[in-house]
């Protein structure tokens, strides 16, 4: 049912499998928020989680309110796709407004272009949109190996980022560079037995140790269960996610503050089929 091949589940970017979804028709799947801390009772919340699918299997939004610190806080995400599939606008509001990416391909559907515009409502009740800023990217291949070079505004060359491949194909590094000064990150992905991905080592310039790790755990039908994430070596956050028995549609999803050890269950008990 999830999506996890280049590791962006429980992210903002779309993560289920639009195959899956499409197949059983879902149409929205609906999620309550319930609160467990140490030593109290779990505590149901009226603060919930929906994504929408089109009838192709696409998220085409998703809607969180949620309240953590004392204060609610309600985000969302809305996603405009090409007849290819390929996300052209995602638009992520945070109550005041929309901030959107807009995307632009070539004919190979690579992403050659991102513009980041601001969307609001003014004092006369009028939708407004401001273009905040545009990158540009030039793709050149080499063997294992893509480059892109970002550009600003200004048409400027600013960032160098470097794709490493195995012989399979699959995508084992990714290096950031920012040419005006010595900021280096590397990304290192390793897999399972069955090629699914099974973590994200994040480095720091020419640090042997990972400033940030993310490890990813599947049962026998690569369906994920489990996602673990620590940063400087301390664990930090810990996702598990629990399918029905019978339908094997996802159930609950847990998120533990190792630190806390508060934990925060999401239950997809109403979908809502075409």
């Amino acid at each position: 049912m999830l999506d996890n091949r280049k590791g962006t589940a429980f992210t903002d970017k779309p993560f289920f499998n639009q195959e899956f979804i499409r197949e059983n028709k879902i149409h929205f799947l609906n999620g309550q928020f319930t609160y467990k801390k140490p030593g109290e009772m779990m505590r149901e919340t009226k603060f919930h989680y929906v994504y929408e699918f089109d009838s192709i299997g696409r998220l085409i939004s998703s809607y969180e309110t949620r309240k953590d610190d004392g204060t609610q806080d309600t985000t969302w995400n809305k996603y405009v796709y090409s007849n290819d599939d390929n996300i052209i606008e995602h638009k992520k509001g945070d109550g005041k407004g929309f901030t959107a990416t807009i995307f632009e391909y070539d004919d190979q559907k690579k992403n050659v272009k991102e513009s980041f515009v601001r969307e609001y409502i003014d004092s006369l009740g009028l939708s407004q949109r401001t273009i905040m800023n545009s990158e540009e990217k030039i793709y050149e291949y080499y063997d294992l190996q893509t480059k892109i070079t970002v550009f600003n505004s200004y048409g400027l060359p600013y960032l160098d980022e470097f794709y490493y491949y195995n012989e399979l194909g699959y995508l084992v590094e990714r290096v950031q560079r920012l040419k005006m000064t010595s900021a280096v990150l590397t990304e290192k992905y390793a897999y399972n037995e069955k090629g699914n991905i099974a973590s994200i080592k994040t480095y720091q310039l020419d640090s042997e140790a990972p400033s940030e790790e993310t490890l990813y755990f599947y049962d026998e039908n690569s369906n994920l269960l489990e996602k673990h994430f620590y940063r400087n070596g301390i664990f930090i956050t810990e996702i598990e996610m629990i399918y029905n028995d019978k339908s094997k549609l996802l159930s609950y999803v847990l998120t533990r503050d190792v630190a806390t050890q508060f934990i925060m269950i999401l239950g997809f008990k109403d979908y809502v089929f075409y």
